[in-house]
């Protein structure tokens, strides 16, 4: 039981748990579907997005923010496990007044030099009875009462029962993450045995999440583990990169990381389009340390609907 010589201050404890483009099989080629903007035919060496290049060979693009184990700088931390009482709040462990109680409202910290034995400060109690510590009280309207020394029979706090694995989990699902928006291109009609190129529109991989306490801490870094393009076709396409936005610089190239060549149309289907679906793999990498060291991976993927027309080309002989 508590030693409470002096008024006690009520608290209660708080843990925050707080991610157009045509190319033309040959120089005299019609579609079936004329494609979009307005342009009826483009050259053998170009694909159409309304300006006509020779075209430079494409690099792959950076990894986009989190992505494919790149991604930004070093983590952020969202400050220390917080108690509370009355509401206001403290830090839960201070280095210079130890740990905070949550049933007293005062910080509690093991004296580095205990007193001897028969000293007034004991109250008549042995060693092996209790523990003497320096207890002082923060003031909800500032300052703290000053430094005392109280006999305690039992430890009168410590760090609080917090599982890390589940603040691990937490984070992740609190993180938002993205959902991807889809970069295609063509923009208008792609066309059959052409390069079609995809990628990822302003993706961006929330900020990390960290956690620390006394010997241990939790950080929690989103990552981008690839996106999967699936299309009602039956095609699917899987990327370890966000992609590489297309330029007309680029010319006729294959995208370097990220594209796909139809062997049919899409005039069979019954709105002409292809139905797509853009799935952003995103997980929360946690990693726990201190004695309940442990590494995971927590998957939040995000997914985004877009639609492409694919055209057959017959050669003019």
């Amino acid at each position: 039981m508590l030693n409470t010589r002096k008024p006690a201050r009520r608290f209660a404890i708080l843990a925050p748990l707080s991610a157009g483009l045509l190319l033309a099989s040959a120089v005299s080629a019609a579609a079936d579907e004329p494609p979009g903007g307005g342009a009826e035919q483009c050259y053998p060496d170009v694909i159409c997005s309304g300006v006509n290049t020779g075209g430079t060979k494409p690099k792959p693009g950076p990894s986009q923010p989190g992505g494919g184990g790149g991604g930004g700088g070093g983590g952020t931390s969202d400050g220390p496990l917080l108690c509370s009482y009355h509401d206001q709040q403290w830090p839960c462990h201070d280095p210079e007044r130890g740990w905070f109680n949550s049933g007293v409202g005062c910080y509690f910290r093991p004296l580095d030099n205990p007193l001897p034995e028969g000293d007034p400060a004991w109250q008549g109690h042995k060693p092996s009875e209790g523990a003497l510590y320096s207890k002082v009280c923060p003031q909800t309207g500032g300052g703290q009462d000053g430094a005392e020394i109280v006999f305690e029979a039992t430890s009168p706090a410590g760090p609080p029962a917090l599982n890390l694995v589940d603040v691990g989990f937490g984070f992740a699902h609190e993180m938002r993450f993205p959902k991807p928006t889809a970069g295609v291109a063509p923009k208008g009609t792609a066309v059959v045995k052409a390069p079609v190129w995809l990628w990822l529109d302003g993706v961006a991989a929330p900020a990390p999440k960290t956690l620390s306490v006394p010997g241990a801490s939790v950080t929690v870094t989103p990552v981008l583990r690839g996106v999967t393009w699936v299309f009602d076709s039956g095609v699917s396409v899987t990327c370890d990169k966000a992609g590489t936005p297309y330029d007309p610089k680029y010319g006729a190239a294959k995208s370097p990381d990220c594209g796909y060549e139809f062997a049919v149309g899409s005039g069979t289907r019954k709105s002409g389009v292809f139905d797509g679906t853009v799935t952003a793999n995103w997980v929360g990498e946690v990693v726990v340390t201190g004695p309940n060291a442990k590494t995971f991976d927590v998957k939040m993927p995000q997914s985004s609907n877009f639609t492409l027309k694919v055209a057959e080309v017959q050669v003019l002989n």
